[in-house]
């Protein structure tokens, strides 16, 4: 009913007049409370079907976790969900590694270069994944730290063949000191740079490096290399040959009388 019909200073005709000038507030207000049951409803199905979605996050958080309780609350079944454990490594195992290298699980490193692992006791301890792909890929890997390897598996070696590592430059021309240096001196080698540092006891330095046997004519032809009063060049042997070059604190003969001094280690 229109609130006009009730307003007692009004005429009948003037109530017939103004009603159709102006909005029927009964209607508008049975339009209000129309529009305001269905937002209700829409607010009661919205929190209906959350509740809903809850109540099966919960009963899945559940029966991942095992038995009968029903969690009633949503934080605590979160906070007991555990990540799974890495599978357990064995002799033969394959695993698929970053940027498409695999890995060999071993359990010892000879004939191989290891490159590196995790000093960490865990379910990678006695174990070597011996890493295979191109040459460039296994450095990038490298590189970023083995991607998780590490993370999954504490405690594992990281190995590549000695032909892989020779192609990543790992190793120099020999594995091991090929000469033994006079008395008086004492010499620390780098065998993955090709050469040592040597000290002499008054202090003096020089430095000895491993070379292609191949290069030693155009190595003793050039003035600022062979060709050199401070630079003293052996003989070739098992297909290379060492230089000797001095530093600060050592004279020219003093190189020379330390190259003399160098022997063969066979």
């Amino acid at each position: 009913m229109n609130d006009l019909d009730h307003d007692p200073y009004l005429g009948i005709a003037l109530r017939d007049r103004v009603r159709g000038e102006q909005p029927d507030l009964e209607q508008l207000a049975t339009a209000s409370l129309k529009a305001g049951t269905r937002l209700r409803r829409r607010r009661r199905i919205g929190i209906t079907a959350g509740a809903v979605a809850g109540v099966a996050a919960i009963a899945l958080a559940t029966s991942q976790l095992g038995g009968g309780t029903t969690a009633t609350d949503p934080d605590v079944a979160a906070s007991s969900s555990v990540s799974p454990a890495a599978p357990t490594l064995h002799v033969g195992q394959v695993l698929d590694l970053e940027y498409g290298l695999k890995g060999t699980v071993r359990t010892d490193a000879d004939g191989l270069y290891e490159l590196g692992g995790d000093s960490r006791t865990g379910a990678g301890t006695g174990f070597v994944l011996v890493v295979d792909g191109l040459t460039g890929d296994i450095e990038d890997w490298w590189s970023e730290g083995f991607g998780t390897l590490t993370q999954d598996w504490p405690g594992i070696t990281v190995a590549v063949s000695m032909a892989k590592a020779d192609d990543l430059g790992m190793l120099g021309k020999v594995d091991k000191a090929p000469v033994s240096v006079a008395a008086g001196w004492t010499c620390e080698w780098y065998l993955v740079d090709d050469k040592a540092d040597c000290e002499s006891a008054d202090g003096g330095v020089a430095s000895l490096v491993i070379r292609d046997a191949a290069d030693r004519a155009a190595w003793l032809g050039s003035p600022d290399k062979g060709d050199d009063p401070g630079v003293f060049t052996t003989e070739a042997h098992d297909g290379i040959f060492i230089s000797v070059q001095g530093g600060q604190g050592t004279t020219n003969a003093e190189i020379q009388e330390l190259g003399e001094s160098l022997t063969w280690v066979d």
